[in-house]
């Protein structure tokens, strides 16, 4: 434990420490996702399933970077809608089928596809299903690409429960060693893991696009107006935008694990 002296003998003068976090890790940004899904080594004319595509627009970039054909799958109907304008105005309507469907229960046929990309959805659904119909789809060899942001052990149960209600997280999906072993299970075989932490959260820092004081800061409003607001807006809006802003702090704190997942499926 720190002493009282040691603190304020710390802050007291010149910090060596404080001044080497003033430099740059030079972390990687969300591009990376895409670099990373490039070195598996992706062939024109092969089929990539984007589960939970929302506006398509993922598939509608493997498609151009890779000459890939897609399936982008999605299962709200406004996301299928904004997916199938997405794809007409980009002129790629022969390579991208827009299909509503969920990845608990997605309507292909086994083995018919060569990779999954699935990011920023397993926290959401059944994640023994999901992995379950991954490895269905895919063919022996296949791969699944997945960003799934994980639970730590700093983050305390209150927490947890505050953050999984506002953004319909499910508690059992946010666990690294049941999403590992229900990975297995279904006949993937870990390729590689990369866990994040809150480097994707620093390069948009320092690229600007994003400001985590700002956002900070109208939590603090939110808080001290929240009865007001909910009556205006609803406790579900409320609690939607607070745990949006507590979901990037969370992965700066390290109570949040961004992590990236390459399983290969098994013969």
């Amino acid at each position: 434990m720190v002493s009282v002296q040691d603190l304020y003998e710390f802050w007291a003068g010149e910090s060596e420490l404080q001044a080497e976090l003033q430099h740059s890790l030079d972390p990687r940004g969300t591009e990376w996702l895409f670099d990373a899904f490039a070195a598996l080594g992706p062939q024109p004319g092969q089929v990539v399933v984007d589960a939970g595509a929302r506006d398509a627009r993922h598939a509608i970039r493997l498609v151009r970077d890779h000459g890939l054909r897609a399936v982008a799958l999605d299962p709200l109907p406004r996301h299928v809608e904004l997916g199938r304008r997405a794809v007409a105005e980009a002129g790629v309507a022969d390579a991208v089928d827009v299909v509503e469907g969920r990845i608990e229960q997605m309507p292909l046929a086994d083995g018919s596809a060569d990779w999954v990309w699935c990011r920023d959805v397993l926290v959401h659904v059944d994640v023994a299903g999901a992995l379950a119909e991954c490895a269905r789809i895919l063919r022996p060899g296949g791969s699944l690409v997945a960003y799934v942001t994980l639970a730590t052990e700093r983050l305390e149960p209150l927490e947890a429960d505050e953050i999984f209600r506002a953004l319909a997280v499910r508690p059992e999906s946010v666990a690294a060693d049941r999403i590992e072993r229900l990975a297995g299970d279904s006949g993937l075989a870990l390729v590689s893991v990369d866990r994040l932490g809150g480097e994707w959260r620093e390069r948009m820092i320092e690229d600007g696009s994003w400001n985590p004081g700002e956002d900070l800061l109208r939590l603090s409003r939110l808080r001290r107006r929240e009865p007001e607001l909910v009556e205006r807006y609803g406790a579900a809006a409320v609690e939607a935008y607070a745990g949006g802003v507590l979901w990037g702090v969370f992965q700066l704190l390290g109570k949040l694990c961004p992590t990236i997942y390459v399983w290969e499926r098994r013969a």
